[in-house]
């Protein structure tokens, strides 16, 4: 699977707290790698296929290194456009990872840990964590992810105005569904 540039845009967007929210919509609720942690508090955020070997890994995808496995070289990762590292146990190369800007994440406390993630599967890092989305559902989550942080905003902004949450809060209801179309073209989203 290759993960399409709408797609890794609308995960980049949305986060790993509003994926999260719509896997559990679809009852997926263990798909956070706990214990996982940025390598740097300011990093980019990490959207990526998974990759197991790096021989493997197409531009854009995300290297699980699993523990005791060595990191490769990093101009081999460059090389590959690798677009971040999620490791089982803690790596050597740190200080060189954080200079190239690679996103990366590792065990909170160095404990080296098994990740349940499958080659394909599509990763999403930020400061809250990584969660991991099935291949064959990438899109439909990327969309609705972003479809309930939208409907979010269009509510913020309708309280912000005076407006009272009644009718607003539950989006399959008639006059919240109109009032949302309108917001959304008025607002080109």
């Amino acid at each position: 699977m290759v993960l399409k540039p709408s797609t890794r845009d609308k995960l980049k967007s949305v986060g790993s707290a509003a994926v999260a929210a719509a896997l559990s919509k679809r009852g997926l609720l263990d798909q956070r790698l706990d214990g996982l942690r940025p390598l740097a508090p300011m990093q980019d955020p990490l959207i990526g296929e998974a990759c197991t070997a790096i021989e493997h890994c197409r531009a854009g995808a995300v290297l699980i290194v699993e523990a005791g496995k060595p990191l490769p070289p990093m101009a081999l990762l460059a090389r590959r456009g690798v677009a971040g590292i999620v490791s089982a146990g803690p790596l050597r190369e740190q200080v060189e990872i954080v200079r190239r800007g690679l996103p990366a994440y590792l065990p909170s406390v160095g404990l080296a840990k098994t990740l349940p993630v499958r080659t394909g599967d599509v990763l999403v890092g930020d400061r809250q964590g990584v969660v991991v989305i099935p291949a064959h559902l990438v899109d439909e989550i990327a969309e609705e992810a972003a479809e309930a942080l939208a409907f979010e905003a269009f509510t913020a902004e309708q309280v912000d105005a005076g407006g009272g949450v009644y009718g607003l809060h539950i989006a399959s209801g008639e006059q919240a569904r109109i009032a949302f179309a309108a917001w959304r073209k008025l607002k080109g989203r």
